[in-house]
């Protein structure tokens, strides 16, 4: 369904008021306080959403479908033909959408976790290092470990670093966090390599 710029707006301004909700420690929170908070009326709310459990999933769609977008490999081609700083791009993309998205993703990943998007990331996650594998010729040299296993690791791997960034306040910039896990990625955490 099409939405008018007025609805756009209204849905924008529960998204707001639903996040600053929690971070103000509102556990259970109801309709009435989002409306107030928003400044949109009870039917105005109901137009756009059934329950409270609708907004929350409508938020968190929203951040997921963004963020595959980021992390979408547009042009897949070998790595050894990929230009060495196109290399991160979609992990730029992706830092730079979690950096956009700062107040969503500080309160539904660190704040008050939600499975929901955690599971979510983690999926879309795992769904690029699978592909990243796919079309690198690195895999050939995969250790000898069920490939899903590996996948599973990376993609965790991934979150978590995503999780410290957040937690550190961006300490870092998103071309640097995205340079750094390619570089984990492929090397792992030593300067070379043990014979």
């Amino acid at each position: 369904m099409k939405l008018d710029p007025r609805q756009v707006k209204s849905k924008e301004k529960l998204h707001e008021a639903y996040l600053s909700l929690l971070i103000e420690g509102h556990d259970q929170l109801t309709i009435q306080q989002v409306c107030q908070k928003a400044a949109v009326t009870r039917p105005t709310f109901y137009k756009l959403y059934k329950d409270i459990q609708e907004l929350r999933k409508d938020i968190i769609n929203q951040l997921l479908t963004e963020l595959k977008e980021a992390l979408t490999i547009q042009n897949i081609m070998p790595l050894s033909e990929i230009p060495k700083e196109d290399m991160p791009e979609n992990l730029i993309l992706f830092f730079e959408h979690v950096q956009k998205n700062h107040i969503a993703y500080e309160t539904l990943l660190i704040y008050q976790t939600d499975a929901l998007l955690t599971n979510g990331i983690q999926e879309i996650l795992k769904g690029y290092v699978k592909d990243g594998i796919y079309i690198s010729e690195t895999r050939p040299y995969l250790l000898d470990v069920n490939e899903q296993l590996i996948i599973a690791y990376v993609a965790g791997a991934y979150l978590e670093s995503m999780r410290w960034w957040i937690t550190t306040n961006y300490a870092i910039s998103p071309i640097d966090m995205a340079k750094t896990l390619i570089e984990l990625s492929i090397n792992g955490p030593y300067i070379k390599r043990l014979s």
